[in-house]
């Protein structure tokens, strides 16, 4: 069965409409998900409702990508539980990209909140990126940290830095590396 619509279908304007409303409320329940992560992990109540010995592998057997899970919680724990933004502010910010908010997240502080929610919410992906990073500019040592590497050994490092000790030891073992829990326990800093 296929359904095709077309751009002089009176739907067309409604289906649009209810896009960028299931798109927004898909947004917002990430930043939702997010906070409550972060209670769970910081209280450690999500021990012993799966098998899991970290909350990486909660995470995993919960049907959860760590990697999107650590940018859900750095979202919220900034603007939920730190700046307390309105649930109205964050429902404006829903749109915008899980990028486009980490960045925000980085340099958020209660005097820049408004600022940076009005930048989120008015531009388009590419120029909140850069208006955040040339409005806040990172200090030399983030600058250092993020520019050194390219994009996908910097998404390798993100990945690793997601890893279980034990995973990371088995990871340096199979990269015949001669010092894992040296490199292990600075991966996880």
């Amino acid at each position: 069965m296929t359904h095709s619509f077309s751009a002089d279908t009176p739907g067309t304007s409604d289906l649009y409409q209810l896009t960028t409303r299931v798109h927004r409320h898909i947004g917002f329940q990430k930043i939702r998900l997010g906070a409550m992560l972060c209670v769970l992990e910081e209280s450690g109540e999500w021990k012993g409702r799966t098998g899991a010995h970290s909350f990486r592998g909660f995470l995993i057997e919960e049907g959860i990508h760590p990697q999107a899970a650590r940018q859900y919680m750095k979202i919220a724990r900034k603007f939920v539980l730190e700046l307390q933004t309105s649930t109205q502010d964050l429902h404006a910010m829903s749109r915008a990209s899980m990028r486009v908010l980490c960045a925000a997240a980085d340099v958020a502080t209660p005097d820049n909140q408004s600022d940076l929610i009005d930048i989120i919410v008015s531009l388009p992906k590419a120029e909140a990126l850069d208006e955040i990073r040339s409005r806040y500019a990172m200090s030399g040592d983030e600058r250092a940290q993020g520019g050194s590497v390219s994009k996908p050994v910097g998404k390798i490092l993100s990945e690793v830095g997601e890893l279980t000790q034990l995973q990371r030891a088995e990871l340096f073992s199979k990269l015949n590396m001669s010092s894992p829990s040296a490199r292990v326990s600075n991966a996880s800093s």
